[in-house]
Parts: structure tokens; sequence; C-alpha cells
């Protein structure tokens, strides 16, 4: 897609400045394969058209300091930024290297994963909606990881300047009280609007293939198809292997709360699924701060909603957890829930145990989300940006790992 962008672009001969990052892309790719495909097609007989127009900045930090340069038209050898030179080597972006790990991980290898010793039983069968009224915003942001906020979101850096006093000195008198005040401003104001779609479906493995089926007709409503970690010292893991599969033989009494039909198909076991979002009011109140001209603010009320709704993904899994009875296991203290403190394990497409985002399809099809006024993107994204969605297993030895 950057590519096509790119090429538009040029052929347009648009002379705009086009700066690149995030986790997908590194600074090889950029500045050797994207930047020339339109830094030298850009205006014709314009003196300036050799010059580059296609920026890397490794987060939005580096991107806001580089508007700047570009903006006020600091002379090229005075960047801060721009003058790191880039590697000259073919570098595989992260894209490259994760679709020859998805064509390796097609292959079966057991994992000898032991099954659950307990498959638990879903109050529901099927998905409901919780809505804005019946959520306690206060509530929610107490589990807001704070190292996401201040660090990732907010750019609190403690760096060799600080030491570990003056760094919690620095946390206590600018950034908490920031939370506190926004945490307010956005109550009061009703700035976001959080919801959530859940549900519980009976499911079964088959080999990398996570099966999801009907609770009333029994029939299969999806398929994920799932990479296995094949390098030579893993585990060989596979979130499939997570659940009983289809021919296994049942644990005692636990066919009973399976739907009868999905039972007959093959179902054994249980999939926990939520997609939570802050609302479209969100995205709205951050695109009136940035018109606005009023950065800062922008940059605190972004932050926020982008890690209240991860927040609401946390406080959500924690109530399914309790749904489902296997809570016991939680952790006392709030913060080494963000460490995986608890049994199972929360998974969201597009991180490394299941990549493919566009498996997003299949959720959005269970959960019908957008009566919470969520949408899927042609490139499979979730918007309001301030959303996410994950399948949960409740199988107590899952963790994330790595392919």
């Amino acid at each position: 897609v950057m590519k096509e962008n790119l090429e538009y672009l040029a052929s347009r001969k648009l002379p705009y400045q086009v700066i690149l990052g995030g986790a997908a892309l590194n600074r090889a790719y950029v500045e050797n394969d994207l930047r020339g495909i339109y830094s030298h097609a850009t205006v014709g007989n314009d003196p300036k058209a050799h010059e580059h127009r296609v920026w890397y900045a490794a987060d939005a930090f580096d991107g806001l300091q580089l508007m700047d340069e570009i903006c006020l038209q600091i002379p090229k050898e005075q960047f801060k930024l721009t003058t790191k030179k880039a590697r000259v080597a073919k570098v595989k972006t992260a894209n490259e290297i994760l679709e020859e790990k998805l064509a390796v991980g097609k292959a079966y290898v057991p994992s000898n994963t032991p099954a659950a010793p307990r498959i638990p039983k879903p109050p529901f069968w099927g998905r409901r909606i919780v809505r804005a009224d019946e959520l306690d915003l206060p509530t929610i942001t107490r589990y807001i990881n704070p190292n996401a906020l201040f660090r990732g979101q907010w750019g609190f850096r403690q760096g060799q300047e600080l030491n570990k006093e003056q760094w919690q000195e620095l946390i206590d008198r600018e950034a908490i009280p920031t939370l506190k005040r926004w945490v307010e401003k956005a109550t009061r104001e009703k700035m976001l609007a959080p919801s959530v779609a859940y549900g519980y479906y009976p499911c079964a493995s088959e080999k990398n293939d996570l099966i999801v089926f009907d609770p009333e007709t029994g029939v299969e409503r999806c398929r994920f198809n799932l990479p296995r970690q094949m390098e030579e010292k893993s585990h060989h893991l596979c979130i499939s292997d997570f659940f009983r599969s289809r021919g296994a033989a049942a644990l005692a009494n636990e066919q009973s709360f399976i739907p009868e039909k999905a039972w007959a198909n093959g179902a054994r076991d249980v999939l926990a699924l939520h997609c939570v979002t802050m609302g479209a009011i969100a995205s709205e109140h951050c695109q009136r701060l940035f018109k606005a001209d009023n950065y800062q603010e922008y940059l605190y009320f972004y932050g926020l909603s982008v890690e209240s709704a991860e927040a609401l993904a946390e406080y959500w899994h924690k109530r399914i957890r309790q749904q489902l009875d296997i809570a016991g296991d939680d952790a006392l203290e709030l913060k080494d829930l963000f460490t995986q403190g608890y049994q199972g394990s929360r998974f969201s497409f597009g991180y490394p145990a299941c990549p493919r985002i566009e498996d997003q399809k299949y959720l959005q099809d269970l959960l019908l989300w957008q009566d919470i006024g969520v949408e899927l993107s042609e490139e499979f994204q979730l918007h309001p940006e301030q959303s996410t969605s994950a399948i949960i297993v409740h199988h107590p030895g899952a963790k994330y790992f790595n392919l």
C-alpha cells in the first residue's frame, strides 16, 4: 500500500514531504527502497526535485521533531534526525520476515501440550453488548498500564540523567496529576464512550486450526488457521494446542454444557472473545485538539484514549475470567496483571502468535461489533483507533510466544 501511494504521488508530480515509520518498517527499507520511488520523480524541472522527500521516524516523537525541522526549513545538514546514514545492504522488512515464518508455520508438529484439566462453563452462548452507561470510566482507567501511558504515549523518559528516585519524583509531580486531571475531565465531559461486544462459542482444535461452531445449529462458523513455531529450539507451539481437539474423548460430564448440536459436530471446548472501544467520540475530540494546534493537550488526550481502550480490554478480560470461574489465580497486585498474572492469555490478531490481521473478519462476524460503533477497514484495522479485539484462551499453560 505504501509503495502504491508513493507511486501515485510521483505520477501526479506532487511535491509533498512524507514521513514513514512504525513497527512494520525499518530505516533501511524506508530510506533505500521507498525513498527511491518518490524522491526522484516528483516535480520535473524543479531544482529541488532530487532532494529527499521521504523520511524515516522511529516513533511519534521523532515524527514531530521531523515535522518541525521540515516546516521551519532548517538546512538539511543541520537536521538532527535525518542525517542518520541508512544501511545500504538489503534488509528484510518485518512483513517479509513474517511471510516467511507463516509459510513455514503451516506445517504440523505436535507440541505435546497437555489438555486443560477442566473446561470452564460459560454463563451464556453467543454474544452480548455492554454499553457506556453500564461501564464506569474511573474504574476502567485503574487498569491503565502506567509504563505504557507515561513512557510510550506521553514521552516521559528517565534517560541517563535521572536516577530512580528523581524519575519517580518526576512521575509523581507531573505524570500522575496529569492522568488524574484528564480522567476527571474525560469523565465530566463524556469525552470517552466505552463499550464492549463479547461472547462465548463452542470450539475445537484440528492440528493448526481452531474451529468455532454455532451454539444453536452446531455448524462451523469459522476456522482460524494459526501458525506454528518451527524453529529447531522452539516448543512448536500453536494457539490451537491450548484447546481440546475435535476428536478428543469427553471429560467427565463436560459435554453436558456444550450445546448438543455443536458437541455432535465436534465441539469440545469453549472460546471467549471480545472487542472493546472508547467510541468515535474519542477520535473526534483528538481531531478538535489537533486542529486547534493544541498539541500538548492532544498528546495527553490521545495517549489517554488509546491506553483506556487497552485498560478496558484488561478489565473485561478479568470479567471474563470471573464468569468462567478461573479468576482464582489472578495476581493480587494490579500491576502484575500487565505481565500475565492470571490463568490463560488474551491474543490479539497482528501480534506474534496470531499475526494475520485479516482474521479480524471472523471476529467481526461472531461479535457483530458494528453495534458498538466499530468498523473494519479494507486493511482489517479497527476504527475508531481507540479499539481493540482479542480471542481469550482459558488454558492454564497458555502464555505469549513468538514464531
